[in-house]
C-alpha cells in the first residue's frame, strides 16, 4: 500500500497576488483610528472615498496633503493599505486630477 503524501499549502511563502492585492486595497476595512482625516475634517476610510474626494476637493486643500515636501495620499496608502507600488507612484505626482487617474489604472491593473 502507497503511503500518502502530506498535502502542504502552496501560497506558503509567496508573493501576494493580484487578487490579494485587489481585495487588500479595494476591500481592506480599516479601524477609524487609521481613516484619513482631511484638512477640512472630513474623514476618509476607503481609497474608493479617496478618489471621489479628490474630484470634489478644491486645489487648495490638496496642495495641504501633497506639495514638495509631503505627499499625505501616498503615505496612507502604503502605511494602511500595504501599496507601496501605488504610493511610489503617487509620491512623482502633485497634481489632483493625475492623482485621481493615477489611483484609477492602478485598481485596473490590479484586475487585468
Amino acid at each position: 500500500m502507497a503511503k500518502k503524501k502530506k498535502k502542504t499549502s502552496k501560497t506558503k511563502g509567496k508573493k501576494k497576488t493580484k487578487a490579494t492585492k485587489k481585495s487588500s486595497i479595494l476591500n481592506k476595512e480599516i479601524s477609524p483610528e487609521k481613516y484619513f482625516i482631511l484638512n477640512s475634517g472630513k474623514a476618509i476610510a476607503t481609497v474608493r472615498e479617496l478618489v471621489e474626494e479628490l474630484q470634489i476637493m478644491n486645489d487648495e486643500l490638496f496642495r495641504h496633503h501633497v506639495n514638495d515636501e509631503r505627499n499625505d495620499f501616498a503615505n496612507w496608502i502604503q502605511d494602511v493599505f500595504e501599496d507601496k507600488k501605488l504610493a511610489k507612484k503617487l509620491r512623482e505626482i502633485k497634481d489632483r486630477e493625475k492623482t485621481r487617474t493615477a489611483i484609477y489604472k492602478h485598481i485596473a491593473e490590479l484586475f487585468y
